[in-house]
């Protein structure tokens, strides 16, 4: 018995030494891991490159990863994209892309999208030009799809993926074109 406390002392003991020789290691790391995930720009808008700007020029940051960084929009920059013909990539669940959508746009449902593989996303998106700007969008500013379906298409290696956070709910409340 005294044998057995001991030995779970010891395990308990060489555990909280790892657990903080990790912590420190991690920390003076020049490639430490984030504890806690940044997704500050995930929601975040740059409204000051919407006016007089041609927004097909406008590209994310090349991400460590190797691929472009989507780009969240604001409603103001989906129009004028919309009204320069780019494609439109509506992430929700085919029955309710059914239900109503922005004009032209297409259906990419994530739940099937995420579980595909580089090559089968490509397949799917072959029609569209990888160098060509998508806007991805979903149902409202509380539905996350449009920014996972994003980085989706931009990991499959299409450059110049837009996010548009206000979704189908924001744009139909403007009064814009949709089906």
């Amino acid at each position: 018995m005294k044998l057995k406390k001991k030995l779970i002392r010891e395990i308990i003991i060489i555990l909280f030494i790892s657990i903080v020789l990790g912590f420190f290691l991690n920390f003076i790391s020049p490639k430490s891991i984030p504890l806690v995930r940044d997704d500050s720009q995930r929601f975040e808008i740059d409204t000051s490159k919407v006016k007089n700007v041609d927004l097909k020029k406008q590209r994310g940051k090349l991400d460590k990863d190797g691929f472009y960084r989507p780009v969240n929009i604001p409603i103001e920059a989906a129009k004028q994209l919309f009204d320069e013909g780019v494609v439109f990539v509506d992430g929700r669940n085919p029955s309710e892309f059914n239900e109503g959508r922005i004009k032209g746009a297409i259906n990419i449902d994530y739940k099937t999208f995420k579980d595909m593989t580089k090559e089968e996303k490509q397949v799917l998106m072959k029609d569209i030009n990888k160098e060509q700007v998508i806007v991805s969008y979903c149902s409202s500013d509380s539905c996350e799809i449009s920014i996972d379906n994003a980085y989706e298409m931009a990991r499959a290696g299409y450059n110049d993926v837009k996010i548009f956070l206000g979704g189908f709910k924001e744009w139909k409340q403007k009064g814009y074109p949709v089906e």
